[in-house]
């Protein structure tokens, strides 16, 4: 998360994130059942097992951010995943994209985006799971439909009101999440709008009216797959976004943009883990951009 206003310790600032992701991830966990539960069960007790390992510290486990790592990797694997993909993916996460890099502060990639992408690539059968838990069902379907219609998908199940079954509802709390922590000023508003707005307008221009070429209007690609969790607790991570004003506008209609891209034009459902970390290579390019004061939140 980006400390945007206030000189918080860390540990108070991802106290903060926690209790923002805490109703998320109760609605997460009704939606998958017990099989969520394992999922998440596993992923917080491998991100402090593994943070102890590395650190060899109780001390560094109390700042909070492994256990906001783990819990961002449970909320990002379907419920299905087995118990032992979750701890590899934490072990990736936690052991590589951070300590290898020196730790909290130094890393290059987001840990969390670093280690879902990993068993996503390696273990893609166990991980894509189309369901509505996950939020894939729907894209999955715009993604693979053929010549059927925007029209004739809604009458699908996987459809909600204004986006993803069920999804829509846990992206709408995760917005109000997200809003608390603008309110608090614990992150800038800039960026999860600015991804928004990039998805929004990639969205608007392909959306023709719902032929077998669209890909679903701007409203429901906000509320579907992982829209809002991506864009107001994983966009906004200080470390790998960039600290600038114009940075921040690049790097989040950027990345916004290509997450929009990869649901339409590859075989992935939901491109937002890919889009963060290609947009993470480019953060040190976009440090060197002048910089202007952040606007007032």
């Amino acid at each position: 998360m980006v400390n945007a206003r206030k000189q918080l310790p860390t540990s108070r600032v991802m106290l903060h994130v926690i209790g923002a992701l805490i109703p998320g991830t109760v609605i997460h966990a009704w939606l998958g059942g017990w099989f969520s539960l394992i999922v998440l069960t596993t992923s917080l007790v491998a991100a402090v097992v593994t943070e102890l390992a590395c650190t060899r510290s109780w001390r560094e486990i109390t700042d909070g951010s492994a256990v906001v790592t783990g819990l961002l990797i449970a909320l990002c694997l379907p419920a299905s995943t087995p118990w032992y993909v979750a701890a590899i993916a934490v072990l990736i996460a936690i052991a590589l994209a951070k300590h290898a890099f020196g730790g909290l502060g130094h890393n290059v990639f987001n840990p969390a985006m670093a280690g879902y992408c990993a068993v996503l690539l390696a273990y893609p059968a166990l991980v894509v799971e189309f369901d509505t838990v996950s939020g894939a069902t729907a894209l999955d379907q715009l993604a693979h439909r053929g010549a059927t219609t925007i029209d004739e998908l809604h009458k699908s199940t996987a459809f909600g009101h204004f986006g993803a079954a069920k999804h829509e509802w846990l992206n709408v709390v995760f917005l109000i999440g997200g809003l608390y922590l603008i309110a608090m000023r614990l992150i800038p508003w800039l960026l999860p709008t600015c991804v928004l707005v990039g998805m929004g307008v990639v969205s608007f221009v392909l959306d023709d009216g719902g032929s077998s070429a669209s890909h679903g209007s701007p409203l429901f690609n906000w509320f579907a797959g992982g829209t809002m969790l991506a864009a107001f607790f994983i966009a906004t991570d200080p470390v790998t976004s960039p600290s600038n004003r114009n940075g921040m506008v690049i790097y989040a209609l950027s990345l916004g943009a290509i997450a929009m891209l990869i649901r339409k034009y590859s075989s992935w459902p939901d491109g937002l883990a890919f889009a963060v970390l290609i947009l993470n290579c480019f953060v040190p390019l976009l440090e060197q951009l002048p910089r202007k004061p952040m606007p007032s939140t």
